[in-house]
């Protein structure tokens, strides 16, 4: 069954009652991007789940903040979010890899840490690595894959539709989560276009099980849920 939410970010904790406590829709909790950021509230995170959950918010998902999950400190502030999402009711997680320079080493550090929270949490909690296009990535798309890695392919970034499908048709059993949006050109998370519901058809025919998620630029945010609406009309 594909269940459809969109994503929705907060920076301070002054800002949750704002995003969340009148949203019709689930949702994607995104936390704050940059870790200079995200340390405000780092200590917070039960209290903000409290928050949501008393809005009576449907939580699908997390973003985790960017940050390296190449060292140790990933073990740290990883189980901090796993505890966040349990709060909330949900059981994935998606990551960015960061930029590295790229070795064997540094790539082996982060698959011990994968497999660390795959041990601790099983199917509790996933890790999910987002789909990205610069080699420097500690897991290219076609990386996550060839590990068997849990993935969110986001449609947005990346800039080949043929891409896109040969990631679907062959790697969806491990595609937990669809970060949904269009691009043109450079621009990126523009609203579903002809593509997008091509995907989402193929998703639906072919009885996937998993999260698709709306992720447009600030300006397009209106028309999420009008989107939305259109999607869960397809299934």
């Amino acid at each position: 069954m594909i269940r459809f939410g969109i994503r929705q970010s907060f920076d301070r904790i002054e800002q949750i009652e704002d995003r969340y406590a009148n949203i019709n829709v689930p949702v994607e909790v995104a936390l704050p991007y940059y870790w200079d950021i995200y340390e405000p509230v780092r200590g917070h995170l039960a209290e903000i789940a409290e928050k949501i959950k008393s809005y009576g918010t449907e939580v699908l998902s997390i973003h985790a903040v960017q940050a390296p999950i190449t060292d140790e400190r990933f073990k740290i502030w990883g189980n901090e979010i796993a505890d966040f999402a349990r709060a909330l009711g949900a059981t994935n997680i998606t990551l960015h890899p960061n930029n590295v320079n790229k070795d064997k080493a540094v790539q082996d550090e982060a698959l011990k840490n994968l497999e660390y929270f795959s041990e601790l949490y099983k199917n509790d909690v996933v890790f999910c690595i987002e789909t990205f296009e610069g080699k420097r990535r500690v897991f290219t798309s076609d990386e996550i894959a060839s590990f068997n890695l849990p993935m969110t392919l986001d449609t947005s970034h990346i800039r080949e539709d043929e891409k896109v499908w040969s990631l679907i048709k062959g790697y969806k059993e491990r595609i937990f989560n669809v970060h949904l949006s269009a691009r043109e050109g450079a621009k990126q998370h523009l609203p579903v276009d002809d593509f997008c519901k091509e995907v989402v058809r193929y998703l639906i025919d072919n009885k996937w099980n998993g999260n698709v998620i709306l992720e447009y630029l600030f300006e397009f945010h209106d028309q999420m849920s009008k989107d939305l609406e259109l999607l869960k009309a397809m299934q």
